[in-house]
């Protein structure tokens, strides 16, 4: 008796730690991306017609049950106005929002806070798999009946997580020494490499690490790192003239992701003289490398022309800022050891939709858009 006893609790704990490690095995389902809906609001008593954006930023590729990102939604309240649509992606909003919140562990619910106002967002969908729509309640602060119900589609950004796409990596002084024909045998396509940054502060590796990269036969752009307190002409020209000899194979690009401390005048009206001016030096439109969640706090969604450079990671999916309807190229790992590089390098990935040939300076652009077979 006691033995069968033992037999049976002991196989009790074992069914038990089993249903445990399949729940911690279970993980959420992804709901990185941007949603979109319209709905029927109240103004002065009035019906009124509204649209919004909801923009999932954050959710680990792991264990993601956490999400953050922001809402933007336009009210369609005067004569005339129409609704801006999906593709829009909220780019003229007058309303904007940040949120956070969990995945329930039923995996068919969100619960989502918002920073500022403290209104509650209650998301549902009924796919056991990764949903493409949710219903969506909006609860205003403190109370338990909801303002509103939108039904939210999901907004293909034609990107499947994990799907295999060209390898590129970008390096500066800061990697030290690099071997290129060893990154070329590692399946590397493309390589973009520092030229400058500000106005007076030229890369000591760039003419070394440009003309390996083409010895070694990738295909090879320059990138300049934007100082927001720096004269915008002057920053153009200094990066022109590193690219007076040899602008490369691939459209120069810009990084700007930090706000200087003294940085003063439109953020926005200040890039784009940069980049007027660079692409009247150069004939090429520059490339945008940057973070969503830098660009929406500091810029004005004017920049949708040009090709985006994404960074995020440890993310299954880059988020694009508003404005944007798409990525060219997204640096998914910062800092990483690669054979070939003294000390540490960058990693991207060219979108799946595009052949890195179409990116070549003398070639024709190609569309993001998936193709109808």
């Amino acid at each position: 008796m006691i033995k069968t006893l033992f037999v049976a609790f002991t196989w009790l704990l074992f069914a038990v730690a089993a249903q445990t490690t399949a729940e911690e095995n279970t993980q959420p389902p992804q709901l990185l991306g941007v949603w979109y809906g319209q709905y029927t609001t109240s103004i002065d008593g009035q019906p009124t017609a509204a649209e919004m954006w909801m923009l999932v930023s954050w959710q680990l590729s792991k264990d993601g049950w956490s999400i953050r990102g922001h809402n933007r939604w336009n009210v369609l309240n005067e004569d005339g106005e129409t609704a801006q649509g999906a593709a829009a992606l909220g780019r003229n909003a007058e309303h904007f929002d940040t949120f956070s919140g969990q995945i329930a562990k039923d995996r068919k619910q969100v619960v989502l806070t918002e920073q500022t106002r403290g209104s509650r967002i209650e998301a549902h969908w009924q796919t056991d798999g990764v949903p493409d729509a949710v219903s969506a309640q909006f609860f205003d602060k403190g109370s338990a009946s909801p303002a509103f119900t939108v039904e939210l589609s999901r907004v293909d950004t034609h990107y499947t997580p994990g799907e295999i796409t060209g390898l590129g990596i970008d390096v500066s002084h800061h990697s030290g020494a690099v071997d290129w024909n060893k990154i070329k045998q590692q399946s590397y396509t493309f390589a973009y490499i520092k030229a400058s940054e500000g106005v007076d502060n030229p890369d000591a590796m760039f003419a070394t690490n440009f003309a390996g990269a083409r010895e070694a036969g990738l295909a090879y752009g320059a990138y300049h790192f934007y100082v927001t307190e720096d004269d915008p002409h002057a920053q153009a020209s200094l990066f022109a003239k590193q690219l007076a000899q040899d602008v490369g194979t691939l459209p120069p690009a810009v990084d700007v992701e930090v706000l200087g401390a003294n940085t003063h005048g439109d953020m926005t009206d200040t890039l784009l003289t940069f980049l007027q001016a660079l692409e009247a030096e150069l004939g090429v439109k520059p490339v945008i490398y940057t973070t969503s969640r830098f660009w929406d706090e500091h810029y004005r969604p004017e920049f949708s022309d040009y090709p985006l450079w994404m960074a995020e990671y440890g993310v299954k999916m880059p988020k694009v800022p508003f404005g944007w309807d798409n990525w060219l190229l997204w640096q998914h790992a910062a800092d990483r050891t690669v054979p070939g590089v003294e000390k540490n390098a960058d990693i991207s990935l060219l979108h799946p939709n595009v052949k890195l040939e179409s990116l070549l300076i003398s070639a024709p652009q190609q569309t993001l858009k998936k193709e109808t077979p």
